[in-house]
């Protein structure tokens, strides 16, 4: 079957990376890509990029991949940064992937690739073990990107057992971190100023942390497009980071701050709109989650090629540390997840 692909979330650079690999594949025959914000890829297949938003009637997409003969769904939008606006973000996150699913069944896809995240593990019963595909996913109720990414990967498996008639492959990445990064981890890192020299941390907390490089994830995206394999995987790569050794990374050096405090005073600081992130950002630095990813070497059969620390290695090298802080040096705009 000649793939016909629909991309959601089109417009971010890791997206943009995986359309321009997709185009030269002689087995991918068009491309339409959906984006709030769309680029224009020089693709060299057929492809068509037009400015969607999600929260529109799921009808309207539907009309989309049946006019354009999808039979290959990819959903990435996602609202990847915190806002103020907690309906809207409900209604891009959650509702967005709602008309995502609804119209992939209307339109009677073949199949569908929908991108969770391991942050939907925030609230497992054995934080330190790697937990595999099977355990459950609540997401941190405090932070909201991690809330709607387990309620939306629930979503996503009730989905799968509802049509069968469809391959449906649910991928869990870590944290992506790359030199192209930009995203919450890379606003943490560079708050209040990329030269300032210390990081907060929840007193008392130094939790294990994966990540996965953009060139890993860019990979694991192109293989489950051009294969026919469903079901949940994890994805990370191999070993963890403690938050110390995070900071230390970075060029910082670890602020701990006593919990009570450091979560009203990110709280204040976020209603004043003086902080990029909301307290229940904190959450992802204070309690540990791991993802097993022995499945997605053995049954996807893919080994990341780079570790979490060289992963993290790769943003460093890519940015100039300036006294204790990190200065982006390069292009690093566009790449959200």
């Amino acid at each position: 079957m000649k793939l016909r692909i629909a991309i959601t979330g089109s417009g971010g650079y890791l997206a943009h990376q995986l359309i321009t690999r997709l185009g030269a594949n002689p087995d991918v025959e068009f491309i339409l890509g959906l984006d709030i914000r769309p680029r224009q890829p020089q693709v060299a297949c057929d492809s068509t990029f037009i400015r969607y938003d999600l929260t529109s009637p799921w009808e309207q997409l539907q009309d989309h991949f049946q006019s354009h003969r999808i039979n290959t769904g990819l959903h990435l939008a996602w609202q990847f940064n915190p806002i103020h606006n907690l309906q809207r973000h409900r209604q891009v996150d959650v509702g967005g992937s709602e008309s995502f699913f609804r119209a992939a069944a209307a339109a009677g896809l073949k199949r569908v690739v929908y991108t969770s995240s391991t942050t939907a593990y925030t609230n497992a019963l054995n934080p330190e073990t790697p937990l595999p595909e099977e355990a459950e996913v609540s997401g941190s109720p405090k932070y909201l990107y991690s809330k709607h990414k387990g309620e939306v990967d629930r979503m996503a498996r009730q989905f799968a057992r509802d049509h069968p008639e469809m391959q449906v492959l649910i991928l869990r990445p870590s944290i992506v971190i790359g030199p192209h990064t930009q995203n919450i981890v890379t606003k943490m890192v560079e708050w209040p100023r990329p030269s300032f020299p210390r990081i907060g941390q929840v007193a008392g907390a130094d939790p294990p942390m994966q990540y996965l490089s953009e060139e890993d994830i860019a990979e694991i995206l192109y293989r489950a497009l051009n294969s026919d394999l469903t079901g949940v995987f994890n994805c990370a790569g191999d070993g963890v980071v403690r938050f110390t050794d995070f900071a230390i990374l970075m060029g910082k050096k670890p602020l701990p701050i006593p919990a009570p405090l450091f979560y009203a005073l990110t709280g204040l600081l976020w209603a004043l709109r003086l902080a990029p992130f909301p307290p229940g950002i904190l959450d992802m630095i204070r309690y540990p989650w791991l993802a097993d990813n022995t499945k997605l070497k053995t049954v996807f059969g893919y080994t990341p090629r780079l570790t979490s620390r060289e992963a993290l290695q790769t943003f460093v090298k890519a940015h100039r540390v300036i006294g204790n802080g990190i200065q982006g040096a390069g292009d690093v705009a566009g790449l959200r997840g």
